[in-house]
């Protein structure tokens, strides 16, 4: 069917964007303009979750009796989501779309899941002739398929080969043939249905050739079989192809144990071997010369290429990964980022590979779903060159081969450095080396103009003033390198001025500084990691600056976060030791005090150095800073009231939720039932001195750093409230029964009905103190939070406007990530007005947002549009919001101007790059305001407002 025929249909306009930027997708199908259709009416910006689609390829798939009507609709899903990822990547974030990072990650899922259905449709095909598949002890023998090259780093193109190996549990067993036997016809009959073309087109073209022994081996192979193969036969290449090996389909248990037991000590080595860059870099010029039929036009194989980017990165996985677990990554980015952290590469070099990385990516899916083959060549058509160009925003191909030139150029330069002693430096290690050398007393204006600070130069001569500091005479004496190679990595920070004004002052906290300038001095890597965080984090910065002996966290530990029980155990104990024989109460109670701030401080700080490194994920490190907040609240309880029972604490909020940030405060209520005090006619005084001594060893300065800010204004009748609250006065404010013998007379005091009292419950959880008095105060408050039905709409809204009115006070440039217009608690409210909606379902019942979204969507009470755009919009805001705090270091970690400098290493450390014409910090605003504005919406659908 022709566009013209289908005009009035509803995914006609998407039909024409589509066939007018990639020919290759115009739709001419019935089924096609279905699909489309169904873009325009469900929306196309979320994205698909794995399980989900999982489901979907596999239902659709499932057609036993009739095996080529299931390829068929296949095929027909697998087209409707490459044509909707098509249109994210062609579109601005402002109207739905992504970038390559996203759709990359889309399609490969996309591809992982439609080989789990065919290999599930196989599975179930060759069991019914042969038997199922048995272990010699009578379980069921499996297959597992990894994904190779592009798929398994999550990297995938739309005309990319989907590279796979096939590994299936043990030779020891049968069906009525061999298990070798029949795993092979499993994966010959999935293969089939992936690379088979037909009149709907292929689902992927299938590249076998990386598995063991290449297109001469066998197509699956046992555990056994592919260990003897890699111990005795595994080549360099193999191993770079395996690095982003990773379990896709089929027996993904099985691809784990594996991966660990197998191809992790066959990829990573123990030894550093330096020749491993030498060797890929003339893999790279072999593909070159023998595969590329035009290498000026070669995205790909061309000089600065993509793959050059990609075995710079894979170079110094390979060379470090053995000693440095935590490069143990699969994709190209995630691995520079931890390179970075790691001290491999510099700030700038980690920021030019990632623009041009991403730029090259970018262009190359443009050609690709133009043509609709695989190719990595620009066209030589001038029109079809003109049309990339648009789609990519320039306005000619003159700027498209402008920008082309300086990302070949960027990674070409930073490639070759690999091989080459003499890699290109910046600019003002030459001028400044010679003024340190010759003691100018201008050295302060020469840094001033080499670093175009007007800091820099009082820095840097404060650095160089003391013989023995950091740049000191006799500093460079004993390190002749040390000076290079702290202005190289000054200079190719992400703050250079930041980098050095925190550097200065950590060397001015020492009276002998030879222990860290000898330790920086022997190990460029550290040095290099030391000046990094300090040019990208204030927050570690700061604390660094004033605790001198955090900086090892940075130095010495290798992204690693201490488990806060362990850490917060190991500073009390020390504490302990310290102390004289003789030590009174007071001295004890502040060496306590000092103990628990120094474990906090620590155990944040790593966690911050790790969420830089990307070694912990946002969530990771919400969960981990709640853990260590409740480990603390727990020792300051213990330490009040012993083991007596009868006091515990309900934790609300973000504590309530183990979603705790860097700044946050601990929502709490205090609990208590009289009989636990030595006489219960004082029970309420007791409670509340308990109490009050709490706070204090939470919250009072001490120079060993802060405590956390404790927030009690929750309780029953909140401020004007008792600060300690019985079990039995909490359930009659509340109006709700108590089981038990602690019903104690007391003034009737009622709750006031309000719905936030209602919703702040939902967040109840019991955190410290008597078990069994958490958990009956738990059940009150849940059932005071679920058993009410939820408010009416409007009031619940009433109450979202005034807080965005009163606290968000957004205008101009200036965003409130939390109370503002499509901000956190957009979602917070509507998540948990749905919550005390369905308050009846138990499984609803969780402190817990993500867990409630997940929840609330499988039961079926929110939209699959709704719970994806609450799912990645809070995701976005979280990280966003920990990410301010990180960088800049201070509390106020909801805001974003858009007038502040800095606005641009924000957007780099949230993901985006300078590219086609357009700044990070655009792509960040714009990806703001596509969250904000698809946050919104949903909130007024879920709650009926619209």
């Amino acid at each position: 069917m022709l566009l013209a025929e289908q005009s009035g249909r509803a995914g006609s306009a998407l039909g024409v964007l589509l066939g007018s930027a990639f020919p290759a997708l115009t739709p001419t199908a019935g089924y096609q303009h279905d699909a489309l259709d169904g873009l325009a009416h469900e929306g196309f910006r979320a994205r698909r979750r794995r399980l989900e689609l999982g489901i979907a390829l596999r239902a659709a798939i499932d057609t036993p009796q009739n095996p080529e009507l299931g390829m068929s609709a296949l095929r027909r899903k697998v087209w409707a989501e490459k044509a909707r990822i098509a249109l994210r990547e062609l579109l601005p974030v402002r109207l739905g779309g992504a970038g390559i990072e996203v759709t990359a990650r889309e399609l490969s899922a996309l591809a992982a899941a439609a080989f789990d259905a065919a290999i599930a449709e196989a599975e179930v095909a060759i069991a019914r002739r042969f038997g199922p598949p048995l272990r010699v002890g009578g379980g069921r023998s499996t297959l597992v398929m990894l994904g190779v090259g592009k798929l398994g780093g999550n990297e995938l193109n739309s005309g990319s080969d989907v590279d796979v190996i096939f590994i299936y549990d043990t030779d020891e067993g049968e069906s009525q043939v061999s298990l070798h036997e029949h795993f092979s016809r499993i994966a010959h009959r999935a293969v089939a249905t992936i690379d088979s073309p037909s009149a709907d087109g292929r689902v992927w073209r299938v590249d076998l050739r990386l598995r063991p022994e290449g297109a001469a081996g066998p197509i699956v192979n046992s555990v056994a079989a592919a260990e003897r193969y890699y111990e005795t036969w595994g080549r360099l290449w193999e191993r770079a192809a395996l690095l982003r090996a990773r379990p896709c389909a089929g027996d993904l248990e099985l691809g784990k144990l594996l991966s660990r037991e197998l191809l992790t000590p066959f990829v990573y080595r123990n030894t550093v071997d330096p020749t491993i860059a030498e060797a890929l870099t003339e893999l790279v010029l072999r593909s070159r010369s023998e595969l590329s039929p035009d290498p000026v036009r070669d995205l790909k194989l061309g000089p600065g290429g993509i793959r050059e980017a990609e075995f710079f990165v894979q170079s110094l996985q390979l060379v470090w990964g053995g000693r440095e677990q935590s490069l143990r990554v699969q994709g190209t980015l995630p691995a520079l980022s931890r390179l970075r952290s790691q001290g491999l590469v510099s700030d700038r070099e980690a920021r030019g590979i990632a623009e041009s990385y991403l730029f090259l990516r970018r262009v190359e899916h443009r050609v690709q779903w133009a043509s609709g083959i695989q190719t990595h060549l620009l066209p030589t058509d001038d029109e079809e060159l003109a049309r990339l160009s648009r789609s990519l925003g320039f306005a000619n191909s003159a700027g498209l081969r402008a920008e082309l030139e300086r990302a070949r150029e960027r990674v070409n330069t930073t490639f070759q450095s690999l091989t080459h002693a003499a890699a290109l430096r910046a600019a003002p290690r030459a001028t400044l080396s010679s003024e340190l050398e010759g003691d100018d007393p201008d050295l302060g204006r020469f840094a001033e103009e080499q670093f175009r600070s007007t800091d820099m130069g009082e820095h840097i001569a404060a650095l160089a003033r003391r013989p023995d500091g950091l740049l000191g005479a006799l500093t460079r004496e004993r390190h002749p390198q040390l000076m290079q190679g702290v202005l190289d990595a000054l200079s190719s920070s992400a703050d250079p001025e930041q980098a050095a004004r925190y550097l200065r002052a950590f060397f001015a906290r020492f009276l002998a500084p030879a222990a860290y300038v000898n330790a920086l001095g022997e190990d460029p890597r550290a040095l290099q990691r030391l000046i990094t965080a300090f040019g990208a984090s204030a927050f570690v910065g700061d604390a660094v600056a004033s605790r001198p002996e955090l900086a090892d966290v940075i130095l010495f530990g290798g992204g690693a976060v201490s488990d806060p029980h362990a850490a917060v155990e190991a500073e009390i104990l020390n504490a302990e030791q310290a102390l004289g024989l003789d030590a009174d109460r007071d001295e004890r109670e502040e060496s306590f005090i000092g103990a628990l701030r120094a474990a906090k401080r620590r155990v944040t700080v790593e966690v911050a150095v790790a969420d830089l490194a990307g070694t912990i994920g946002v969530r990771d490190a919400t969960r981990l800073l709640a853990d260590l907040a409740e480990e603390i609240l727990g020792r300051a309880v213990h330490h009040v009231f012993g083991d007596v029972p009868g006091f515990a604490v309900l934790g609300l909020g973000k504590l309530g939720g183990r979603d705790l940030g860097y700044a946050s405060d601990l929502d709490v209520i205090f609990s208590f039932v009289p009989s636990a005090a030595p006489t219960m006619e004082d029970a309420a005084t007791y409670f509340v001195r308990g109490a009050q001594r709490v706070i204090r060893l939470l919250t009072e300065p001490h120079a060993a750093g802060p405590g956390y800010e404790l927030d009690t204004r929750l309780r029953p009748s909140g401020s004007h409230g008792m600060l300690v609250t019985s079990l039995a006065s909490f359930a009659r404010y509340h109006g709700q029964p108590i089981d038990g013998p602690d019903v104690e007379p007391g003034p009737a005091v009622f709750a006031s009905g309000a719905p936030w009292e209602r919703q702040t419950l939902l967040r109840a959880r019991g955190v410290v103190g008597d078990s069994e008095l958490l958990q009956r105060a738990l059940n009150i408050a849940w059932r005071a939070a679920y058993e009410g039905g939820a408010p009416a709409p409007s009031e619940m809204h009433r109450l979202r406007t005034r807080l965005e009115k009163e606290q968000g006070r957004e205008r101009e440039g200036r965003h409130q990530l939390k109370t503002g217009r499509g901000g956190l608690l957009d979602i917070e409210f509507a998540v948990q007005w749905l919550q005390m909606k369905n308050g009846a379902d138990p499984r609803v019942r969780t402190p817990d947002l993500g867990v409630a979204l997940n929840a609330l969507h499988d039961a079926g009470y929110l939209g699959s549009s709704e719970f994806e755009v609450f799912s990645e919009g809070y995701r976005f805001l979280r990280q966003l919001e920990q990410r301010i705090v990180v960088k800049n270091g201070t509390t106020n970690t909801a805001v974003i101007d858009t007038r502040v400098s800095g606005l641009a290493q924000l957007a780099r450390r949230m993901g985006f790059q300078d590219g086609q014409g357009e700044r990070a910090s655009d792509q960040l605003m714009a990806r703001y305001k596509d969250v904000t504005d698809g946050v919104r919406a949903s909130y007024e659908r879920v709650l009926g407002l619209s």
